[in-house]
């Protein structure tokens, strides 16, 4: 009976670990990313949701580069961590894919914000694995949803969706050659396509972590409850 009450109750904090850190990492993004559009808007006004995402961490001509790159990197590193514990949580095979991409997404945003567009090349390099990472995310999330349920919501899954044609959509655009996408249009009366679908990229990506801390807490609460003893 001890035996198993550890067992439920490492895994009650494996559980845990993922579910916070996931939230912690959405949380951290998400008001980085405001005080940056805030403090850009301030400056350009609604244009700012019609530029690349990424050009808030440019520190010469965005005022607080630095909230948004050290936000990435916060986020990041909470997503390797909220991604370790669903490994070790071995819910199936498909789970362990599944946090194997999330960590290549998480390290992905942490290597965003130590190699933001100030440097061109590395920046190209981390931001088109960041790309290619919420694909496969989004891809492996479709396909867990055919192989384990209980793992994929019906809400994860149409937002798998969204954000794999989203992902889809950003890889037909960029240029290989270059590993970056053609400059944006920034006459007031065009709108950058791309600027606009990666901040989609960027908004699934968060809900998809929140969606799926909200799933591992459905599996913490059907799964770790004790059976009394005879």
């Amino acid at each position: 009976m001890q035996t198993d009450l550890n067992v439920h109750s490492t895994h009650y904090d494996l559980h845990r670990l993922v579910i916070w850190m996931i939230l912690a990492g959405a949380l951290v993004t998400s008001i980085g990313i405001s005080i940056s559009v805030w403090a850009e808007y301030q400056r350009i006004g609604v244009e700012v949701f019609f530029r690349r995402a990424d050009l808030l961490g440019d520190y010469i001509h965005s005022p607080l580069a630095y909230v948004y790159n050290m936000s990435l990197i916060s986020a990041g590193s909470c997503i390797l961590l909220a991604m370790y514990g669903l490994y070790q949580l071995k819910l199936g095979d498909f789970s362990h894919y599944l946090s194997l991409s999330g960590f290549w997404v998480g390290l992905s945003i942490i290597l965003i914000g130590v190699f933001p567009i100030n440097y061109l090349y590395e920046h190209r390099l981390v931001s088109t694995s960041f790309l290619i990472g919420t694909f496969v995310l989004h891809l492996l999330t479709i396909i867990t949803r055919i192989n384990h349920k209980e793992i994929c919501s019906n809400s994860l899954f149409v937002l798998a969706i969204l954000g794999f044609i989203s992902a889809s959509g950003l890889i037909y655009q960029l240029d290989w050659n270059l590993l970056d996408f053609k400059p944006c249009p920034h006459d007031k009366l065009e709108i950058c396509w791309v600027a606009l679908n990666m901040w989609f990229q960027t908004n699934v990506t968060m809900l998809w972590c929140v969606l799926l801390a909200l799933n591992v807490r459905k599996l913490a609460i059907n799964n770790t409850q004790v059976p009394p003893s005879k």
